[in-house]
């Protein structure tokens, strides 16, 4: 695929790959990408395109080149983000358990891609932030300190009292502790709820918080899967779609799981500026438990829709050896570089 250069001489590539969020130019708490009266970008009559309704905006070639054939982040190993992809296992401690929890806002330079950069507002300095998990009915003491120039918060998804709720901002350099009772039992996405609230949670304020029943669940092998998007002034809005914070990774690096025996994946939504995505997991169907609520399935699919902030728990078993692939069925968003695979070995 030939490097195309933009008037100057300077490659719409090297553009990619060195673009920052901190060069978008920021509107209402929208983030802008090209214009459309940009002619150099315009001139990629070859360039992908980001298709659907609502005007998503021309993606070009070379960003699939950078997350399907570049690879990933320099020197980014195979369990670089076990962290993300497997959730911390129930720790047996009794309903009721007190749990501190400790996070910290800090502004880091993440590479979402091959040498694409964002600079992100980050939960513990990581992109998404840290899978946190509890038995329904405890209580977390959550310790939130603010060492960022902006104000931030934490708002968590499930009930808690209202003046827990997260939505006051904590200034730069302040710090609170919110006092919630985990629950319902199911999957809950934590976020960032200062305004504008797009923005802050387009930038990596997100997390998930993973509530277990009392007694627990069933045995299974547990994979955690977050999908978000990021957007700069060259690669335009979500230009750069993942699962667990880096393009492609899944695809580079299946996810490994044991033939037959079952599988339980959280998965949630936190993709700004699209007004739908989805989970579609190729060649086998799983049973659906919606925010991850209730003790039987409400259905069993191969595709399931997923608002803004919307999450899900399926199960599944891989009967044969082999790759089953998994992405958004929105294919754009695959495109751009949410599309994995599960491996069955």
């Amino acid at each position: 695929m030939a490097d195309k250069r933009l008037d100057g001489g300077v490659s719409r590539r090297d553009l990619l790959k060195k673009a920052s969020l901190g060069g978008a130019a920021l509107l209402g708490g929208s983030l802008i990408g090209v214009t459309v009266g940009d002619e150099a970008a315009a001139a990629e009559s070859d360039a992908y395109q980001g298709g659907g309704p609502g005007g998503h905006m021309t993606v070009g070639e070379d960003v699939l080149s950078t997350v399907y054939e570049d690879g990933l982040p320099r020197g980014m190993e195979a369990f670089a983000l076990d962290e993300h992809t497997f959730p911390p296992p129930p720790d047996g401690k009794p309903g009721g358990t007190v749990r501190d929890v400790e996070i910290r806002v800090e502004e880091r330079l993440v590479e979402v891609g091959h040498e694409v950069f964002i600079e992100a507002w980050t939960y513990n300095g990581t992109v998404p932030g840290p899978i946190l998990r509890a038995t329904e009915g405890d209580q977390l003491r959550v310790h939130l300190e603010n060492r960022t120039g902006h104000a931030h918060s934490i708002h968590f998804h499930g009930a808690h009292r209202p003046e827990m709720d997260g939505w006051e901002p904590i200034p730069p350099g302040g710090e609170t502790v919110y006092e919630i009772e985990a629950g319902p039992a199911g999957v809950h996405p934590y976020h960032c709820h200062t305004a504008p609230l797009a923005e802050h949670i387009a930038r990596g304020l997100y997390g998930m918080m993973i509530v277990d029943p009392p007694g627990g669940r069933p045995p299974a092998q547990e994979v955690a899967l977050l999908l978000s998007g990021f957007s700069n002034d060259v690669i335009g809005r979500n230009g750069i779609v993942a699962w667990n914070g880096v393009a492609g990774f899944y695809h580079h690096h299946p996810i490994k799981v044991s033939r037959s025996e079952p599988v339980r994946a959280y998965i949630v939504n936190m993709l700004e500026y699209e007004p739908l995505a989805s989970f579609h997991l190729h060649a086998e169907t799983f049973d659906v438990y919606p925010a991850g609520m209730g003790d039987v399935p409400a259905f069993r699919d191969d595709t399931i829709a997923l608002a803004q902030a919307q999450r899900a728990m399926v199960e599944f078993r891989l009967p044969v050896y082999g790759r089953y692939m998994f992405h958004p069925h929105q294919h754009w968003l695959a495109d751009r570089g949410a599309m994995g695979w599960f491996a069955a070995v």
